[in-house]
């Protein structure tokens, strides 16, 4: 299994204006918050060329940002711009200039109460466009924005790659082994040898040795490798038991996945606000299909949710023209351009919800 270190499972003070200009077309305004008695550090984008008719907050997935320095998600945030919204973005704890240190086992309800802060600072100041926020998020977004909204009132929400309950991360070695070329045989030994060692792990009642010898051929695996799933030592491997033992984690009893978010169905259920569900067809990360029957079973079923789902073709993860949408798939001969339409159904829904004219 994956040594701890690289588990993956993805305010007062504001201070605005300490510069201001015009990039494009779009005004730049440096933008902090306190959380948890640090400083992060983000950005507010807006139109210079008319009042912003929303605010909407971008959500990102696992892992560390580089939001500021890094310009992510650059086309995405001029293109609500270029819709008359207001953007507004920040980096995770220790990350670019935010202070704190990055803790990539942030749990979601801990996120989203991030989120909701800075939300709150943004009302408190009467940002342009602040009486209507709007959230886009991607991948474990999915995970943060529904407690959000069950938290907060939000006026719409743009779900990209969104999440089921469960951990994703077996679907992810399953698609990819399956591109890598690996045949059904093969495929199924090494999930047969990952179900059992992680089941080892979250159970804690299985001898090391056993272990070990039951999974030779995952532990030799050049991907898994590369993921970061190394061969662990006995003293790793009770390192990893405990730190299951203490996580307070839930487990499906079914498949035995780590349930992410307990009770999200019954969360997806209260979401009040219109959803556009957006989802890549070679989505190697995320079980889509999954997640699409789930966001129909509920918030399909709330009138009030309003829920739209579009699925694009050759589109990855990420949002991302693609071939297969395996992991590390180069993207140059699409000069990592977005999926087709990914933009335009945006920008027709936000109009079909008059959130923009």
């Amino acid at each position: 299994m994956i040594k701890l270190k690289k588990i993956s499972r993805v305010f007062i003070v504001i201070g605005l204006m300490l510069t201001q200009f015009a990039f494009g077309q779009k005004n730049i305004e440096r933008f902090e918050f306190q959380f948890e008695n640090k400083t992060l550090q983000g950005l507010i984008e807006s139109p210079i060329d008319r009042k912003a008719s929303a605010i909407v907050l971008i959500i990102p997935g696992s892992g560390k940002t580089d939001f500021v320095k890094g310009n992510w998600y650059s086309e995405l945030r001029d293109k609500f711009v270029q819709a008359g919204l207001t953007v507004c973005l920040w980096d995770k704890m220790g990350c670019g200039d935010s202070e704190g240190e990055f803790d990539n086992q942030q749990p979601v309800d801990n996120s989203a109460q991030e989120a909701i802060a800075a939300i709150r600072e943004l009302k408190r100041l009467n940002i342009v466009g602040s009486e209507k926020i709007g959230l886009w998020g991607i991948s474990r977004a999915g995970y943060i924005c529904p407690l959000i909204i069950n938290q907060y009132p939000i006026d719409f929400w743009i779900s990209a790659s969104g999440t089921s309950g469960l951990d994703n991360f077996r679907y992810l070695l399953e698609k990819n082994w399956i591109l890598k070329g690996y045949d059904s045989i093969q495929t199924n030994l090494l999930l047969k040898e990952w179900d059992f060692c992680y089941k080892a792990l979250t159970k804690g009642n299985v001898d090391y040795n056993y272990v070990i010898t039951k999974t030779e051929n995952l532990f030799n695996d050049s991907f898994y490798n590369s993921l970061g799933g190394t061969l662990f030592s006995k003293s790793e491997y009770q390192e990893m038991i405990d730190y299951y033992k203490n996580s307070g984690f839930v487990f499906d009893s079914i498949s035995g996945l780590q349930i992410m978010v307990e009770n999200f169905p019954e969360i997806l259920k209260k979401v009040d606000c219109p959803v556009l569900a957006i989802f890549g067809k070679k989505d190697t990360q995320v079980d889509w299909r999954k997640t699409l029957e789930l966001y129909q079973t509920t918030m399909g079923q709330n009138d009030n949710s309003i829920l739209t789902i579009k699925t694009l073709d050759n589109c990855n993860h990420n949002m991302q023209k693609c071939d297969t949408g395996a992991l590390g798939e180069d993207l140059k001969k699409y000069n990592w351009q977005a999926c087709d339409d990914y933009y335009s159904i945006i920008t027709n829904w936000l109009k079909r919800q008059k959130v923009i004219e």
